[in-house]
């Protein structure tokens, strides 16, 4: 069977990004996509893999979403494959075209997508949320049911060190991840380091505030913007604890990737991660503010040994062998 995935744009390292490359790899699936950038297949180890890009009307940033949704809306491959997985909402611009298929949803749109999102939606027969946050946003925002499989999370490819003494956060760099909320706590704990990994889209308002968080930072904070999934594994594994704050994260492939290297994580109590994140036990879920995060982060360092074993077997129940057989089963290949 050859199968074929759009994917909205695989031009940075993200949790979507990851998934849609191990998922081509495992089911020998090509990848179609509107924005591309071939450094992303080599730092994340699959520069095999083949990516159809489709062509763009503009290289204006500002228009980056509407040329994607009408290179989708105009494509056709429906003679090439012989199934399809739709990930990211552009994609869904294709999908009146390419059947059989089902569309994996990793978040819902919001401002002028919305109501187009909508229309197209409404479209799909089977639709797969990447947890029950997005499962309730489909249907309360959206009127449409979908089921529950998690992201791919290779948990082998994960393991724990001695603590070097820094913090660590991975996420994309853009306002809703409240990166700024990170340098706040950071600030009133100046005896220790915060490594942050991560990338952003090459748009004016994503570079602005990359550009503000480099500029505010105080000097226990370091950037990391270029490092390969081996350095990224190698500094999970190195860290006393982990940080995110996303608002309203839809899951956090990264929390579960700390976990799987045995460390406590500190997460803002809100979206997926409290479905990852096992309160007490693997870390500590607290409101989103600099003094609960800061109480959290202390909590952790103090013994931060204590949460290996509870993260390691929380992170298992989100292995990569579940989500292929669950992905497989919608595909009819077992």
């Amino acid at each position: 069977m050859k199968i074929a995935i759009f994917h909205d744009f695989l031009d940075q390292k993200g949790g979507g990004e990851r998934l849609v490359l191990e998922t081509a790899k495992n089911l020998n699936a090509d990848i179609i996509t509107a924005g591309f950038d071939k450094d992303i297949l080599s730092n994340l180890g699959f520069k095999d893999q083949k990516v159809i890009v489709l062509p763009s009307f503009t290289t204006n940033k500002r228009l980056r979403d509407f040329s994607a949704a009408f290179a989708f809306l105009n494509c056709n491959f429906s003679n090439s494959y012989d199934f399809f997985i739709f990930s990211g909402a552009l994609t869904l611009f294709a999908s009146n075209k390419h059947s059989p298929n089902f569309f994996y949803c990793h978040e819902t749109p919001e401002g002028i997508l919305k109501p187009i999102f909508k229309k197209f939606i409404k479209n799909q027969k089977n639709i797969i949320a990447n947890s029950k946050r997005t499962e309730q946003k489909l249907l309360k925002e959206f009127k449409v049911k979908s089921k529950i499989i998690y992201p791919i999370i290779t948990t082998n490819n994960f393991y724990n060190k001695k603590s070097k003494g820094y913090w660590l956060s991975v996420n994309r760099l853009y306002p809703r991840k409240r990166i700024g909320l990170q340098l706040d706590v950071f600030k009133l704990l100046q005896n220790k380091k915060l490594i942050i990994i991560g990338d952003y889209h090459s748009r004016l308002a994503e570079e602005e505030y990359k550009d503000f968080l480099l500029k505010n930072k105080s000097s226990n904070v370091q950037f990391a913007l270029n490092v390969t999934q081996k350095e990224l594994q190698k500094l999970y594994s190195e860290c006393e604890g982990f940080i995110a704050t996303s608002e309203d994260e839809p899951f956090g492939m990264s929390v579960v990737e700390a976990m799987a290297s045995g460390k406590g994580v500190v997460c803002v109590d809100e979206g997926g991660f409290r479905e990852t994140v096992i309160d007490n036990k693997t870390g500590f879920l607290v409101n989103a503010n600099p003094s609960d995060l800061v109480g959290a982060v202390n909590n952790v360092s103090r013994d931060p040994g204590r949460f290996k074993i509870a993260s390691i077997e929380q992170a298992k129940n989100f292995d990569s062998k579940i989500f292929f057989k669950n992905i497989k089963k919608e595909i009819n290949l077992e």
